[in-house]
């Protein structure tokens, strides 16, 4: 994974070790140490035209509408990301969905750019934009 290479303020240090964490904790499968990173109020919105397309409002909502699900429909998911850029209170993500249906066995592969808002090194605010249509296609049988 690549980050940017201007010199970083103390509150995007801390703003890329806590989207650090999320990631790491959601590739390990620690649901609790990524709700412990979000905001009890937070605002997760994922792509419209995304099975789990919408907006949730608390890290519970979040796992439970918007993580969970994925469990469900797709083995193998990965969250891969090519590159972290902190800039002020955002930070950007880019990278790839990766998994495996489990009702067809395709492949469904997106590339992505997450927007993650953060304050006080918590993330208060996230916003996924993905290809839809490739996922989709490997939904279908």
């Amino acid at each position: 994974m690549e980050t940017e290479t201007k010199t970083l303020t103390p509150a995007e240090r801390t703003n890329l070790r806590t989207v650090t964490g999320i990631y790491a904790a959601l590739a390990a499968g620690d649901m609790q140490g990524f709700m412990e990173l979000l905001a009890p109020d937070i605002t997760w919105t994922v792509a419209a035209g995304g099975a789990t397309g919408g907006t949730y409002h608390s890290p519970q909502e979040v796992v439970e509408k918007a993580m969970a699900p994925i469990a469900v429909d797709w083995s193998d998911f990965t969250i891969t990301t090519f590159e972290l850029t902190p800039v002020g209170d955002r930070l950007f993500a880019q990278g790839e969905y990766r998994g495996v249906n489990r009702t067809t066995g395709k492949v469904g592969a997106a590339r992505f750019v997450h927007v993650w808002h953060l304050v006080d090194g918590i993330a208060c605010r996230f916003e996924t934009v993905f290809d839809t249509h490739t996922i989709w296609l490997a939904t279908q049988l």
